[in-house]
């Protein structure tokens, strides 16, 4: 465990009239998409070779907690409660989860799975007992689990309740975000392949309904990436295909709980691996090409700089203009309300 020295550039990148973005420098080489922002302080990161990385000072010095012995798995998730208590999600075989409740200092396997086709692709939390995550289908079934306890135990959840699999039908852990949760028992879930469907339930994960969507589908690499809801009826989804960067229709939008979906008038037609909720009617969008505004719940989309590629994930902290972004090579940047 050390300490990170970070180096905030001189010069900062307008992305928006009000909104800039300053470059940290995270020293390391790893990939990040798992990405947690608690308050303006608080920010957790994690990522490839094992990588999980936290600051208490709002991004000016960062310290490594790595798990240890662990640096052949990708956490491309990780969900934190404040500056204690964290989970991170190892994706693929054998999945693990661990969790620390003292800051990163030391790591508890609380999930293992050996199973040669579970895939995990994102994982959320209502509260800090009840969570739910959910992995690529296993044994043609969609496979989703649930804790009760924080975190420490797991258990799967019945597949009766759930849509049977399509043909072609997966999740993508391009940023941990495709399974977005909602007041105490709210969640959606974002899906791709011969269809891009949104999957939603109203009973902790039990029971779904599922919604086709018009954006991009048909392939195995095509679909909804990432979710983010203002509120329980307004949302987007943005996604494609990351083999293929300008596919059309890769954003969607939603005024009645992700019941319908609509595209926007207006869109960057761009693959997008992130999308978060800023505040008010704004959400932003972000992918290996560039960052995207919407000013009007998704409705319309604007390209707002092509000067920061490779992101993979973006996140604010509630009831704050602070928000970080992250992505491949080490790369972490800090969002602030312009001066």
């Amino acid at each position: 465990m050390f300490f990170l020295s970070i180096f905030i550039f001189s010069s900062s990148i307008l992305i928006s009239q009000n909104l800039s973005l300053e470059k940290l420098n995270s020293n390391l080489g790893a990939s990040f998409r798992g990405l947690d922002v608690i308050n303006k302080k608080v920010v957790w990161v994690s990522g490839t070779q094992g990588t999980v990385l936290k600051t208490n000072d709002g991004g000016s010095t960062w310290k490594d907690v790595s798990v240890p012995n662990n640096t052949e798995t990708d956490f491309r998730d990780i969900e934190a409660f404040d500056d204690k208590i964290a989970i991170v999600m190892g994706i693929s075989t054998p999945a693990r989860f661990y969790k620390t409740n003292d800051g990163g200092k030391s790591w508890d396997l609380v999930y293992f799975n050996e199973n040669k086709e579970v895939f995990f692709d994102g994982m959320s939390f209502w509260n800090k007992n009840n969570g739910i995550a959910f992995s690529d289908p296993v044994n043609g079934k969609h496979y989703l689990i649930k804790t009760k306890d924080g975190g420490e135990t797991w258990q799967e959840i019945p597949s009766e309740g759930i849509p049977k699999k399509l043909e072609v039908e997966y999740g993508f852990a391009a940023s941990g975000t495709g399974i977005p949760v909602y007041g105490n028992k709210t969640v959606w879930l974002g899906m791709g392949g011969v269809k891009s469907r949104v999957l939603k339930s109203n009973d902790g994960g039990i029971n779904w309904v599922s919604v086709e969507t018009p954006l991009a589908h048909g392939g195995e690499s095509t679909g909804i990436y990432s979710l983010a809801f203002k509120n329980k009826k307004i949302g987007v989804a943005v996604g494609g295909d990351y083999t293929d960067q300008n596919i059309k229709n890769t954003m969607v939008f939603t005024e009645n709980g992700g019941m319908t979906w609509h595209l926007p008038e207006t869109q960057t037609n761009e693959y997008r691996e992130c999308v978060a909720h800023y505040r008010g009617n704004i959400f932003i969008a972000v992918g290996p090409s560039g960052i995207d505004i919407s000013k009007d719940n998704g409705k319309n989309w604007i390209k707002e700089t092509r000067e920061v590629k490779d992101l993979t994930a973006i996140a604010f902290a509630k009831n704050s203009r602070i928000g970080f972004a992250v992505g491949k090579n080490g790369k972490i940047y800090k969002i602030r309300k312009k001066d």
